[in-house]
């Protein structure tokens, strides 16, 4: 791809902050911003409300701020984003409520708590700096994690049960334990926590599944960032499910995760090709090599009695940087550091730095300095999939050395100019970023 188009981003914040004209405004330093978080819909109903009256019927890609509730259906699942790629899937008959999130001037979450009616949760929480935390708060306990993959289950009765798939969480009720990988806690509806143990076989859980089907599918390029998971809660005899991934091009990885029984995996490529397997144990994977495009899995249910969950996960080996993807039907964007300083060195630039910074497989961290007439602006801002829209949360502003994000932020949401969605002319599936050969680039993939 050339660098012709490589100032999109300049050009959307620059029409979002200058045309406002607040960067000269007084104030002292903030130490964060507030953050929203995005919604996710893959089978609803799911609701959003504030309170028991007002819930409404969602819509993916809205916007959650502080106090929003999400509340699944029998049949609904979702999940809630934040822009540092942290995300909570909320399992059906689930109500969450984000009680409040920040982010850091770099774009880093410092600190998010989500409080948990009922129902059941995994979170996967990115690594988190020193004094920052997420919380997920229960009916009587609540789990604090720096950075980590864990679950957590409300009962109908009060009652708990929380599970670490990895890294470390603080449970806290009457008393206060840590725990590591692979190991579960209960408590009752007083907070009285049990003894710590190895997770237990659950075949109702599909969260225990995730885990190992990402596994199976990640591993050579950029495969984190490409990861797309489906799960489903009851698939008995005779029943099937369909989970669908667009993907740039290259070495898709596909697999079927199930408790027992017999379950199998059959995949159409964009060609119409079918690949099928039948083969008996968890996890059942594919690598095929295809087109960008469509694909499709089927999940059935070959001897299920009563039914058990199932998870599906996808990757493609994709490499970060070359040229970008448009078929028509999908895209694959990528803007890449060679890329902006080819863009701004056409432009005539001087005195301008605009860069990807870091990596991370659920967003992209743009930054921007300039010193032009002895002003010095800078600006960081996060990038991630709102889907359907690209999601963008501006998370520091400093002129001459003075940070106005609150300021600019509050008077932008004032007047209605909205940096949390920006439109596109396609469906954004997701947002990563990577390093390549141009160094560190931004990857947007989507579909039409």
């Amino acid at each position: 791809m050339g660098c012709g188009g490589c100032l999109l981003v300049i050009v959307i914040v620059a029409a979002l902050l200058l045309g406002s004209g607040y960067f000269f405004l007084v104030a002292q330093a903030q130490a964060g911003v507030a953050s929203p978080a995005a919604l996710l819909v893959f089978s609803t109903p799911v609701d959003v409300g504030k309170n028991d009256s007002d819930y409404k019927p969602a819509a993916s890609g809205q916007s959650l701020d502080a106090g929003s509730s999400v509340r699944t259906g029998d049949a609904g699942r979702a999940t809630i984003q934040f822009p540092d790629g942290t995300l909570t899937r909320l399992s059906p008959s689930t109500t969450v409520t984000v009680q409040a999130a920040q982010l850091t001037n770099a774009g880093q979450l410092k600190s998010a708590t989500l409080l948990q009616k009922i129902g059941r949760t995994l979170s996967v929480v990115q690594h988190l700096t020193g004094g920052s935390d997420f919380n997920v708060g229960g009916h009587s306990v609540s789990a604090e994690v720096r950075g980590t993959e864990f679950e957590v289950l409300v009962r109908g009765d009060g009652s708990n049960l929380i599970k670490v798939f990895d890294g470390t969480v603080n449970v806290s009720g009457k008393t206060t334990v840590t725990l590591t990988k692979g190991r579960e806690i209960d408590a009752d509806k007083n907070g009285t926590l049990s003894a710590p143990r190895a997770i237990r076989p659950d075949r109702q859980d599909p969260y225990q599944l995730v885990a190992q089907c990402e596994n199976a599918v990640s591993g050579g390029g950029n495969s984190g960032g490409t990861m797309q998971v489906s799960t489903g809660e009851n698939l008995a005899t005779g029943q099937t499910a369909e989970s669908d991934y667009h993907s740039g091009g290259g070495i898709v990885s596909v697999a079927l995760c199930y408790p027992g029984s017999f379950m199998t995996l059959s995949v159409t490529d964009p060609n119409g090709v079918v690949h099928g397997s039948r083969q008996s144990g968890s996890p059942v994977v594919g690598h095929i090599d295809g087109p960008p495009g469509l694909w499709r899995a089927i999940v059935s249910a070959v001897n299920v009695p009563g039914g058990e969950p199932w998870a599906v996960a996808w990757s493609t080996n994709a490499v970060c940087g070359g040229e970008k993807v448009d078929t028509g039907t999908n895209v694959r964007e990528i803007l890449s550091n060679a890329q902006l300083s080819c863009g701004l060195a056409n432009s005539g630039s001087t005195g301008i730095t605009i860069q990807v910074q870091g990596v991370s497989s659920n967003s992209a961290r743009i930054y921007y300095y300039s010193n032009l007439g002895g002003v010095e602006v800078s600006w960081t801002i996060d990038f991630y999939a709102a889907t359907p829209n690209l999601g963008a949360v501006l998370t520091q502003i400093t002129v001459k050395g003075i940070n106005l994000t609150t300021q600019v932020v509050s008077k932008l949401t004032a007047y209605g100019a909205s940096i949390s969605s920006i439109p596109t002319d396609y469906i954004v599936d997701r947002v990563y970023s990577c390093v390549g050969p141009e160094g560190n680039a931004m990857v947007i993939e989507g579909h039409r």
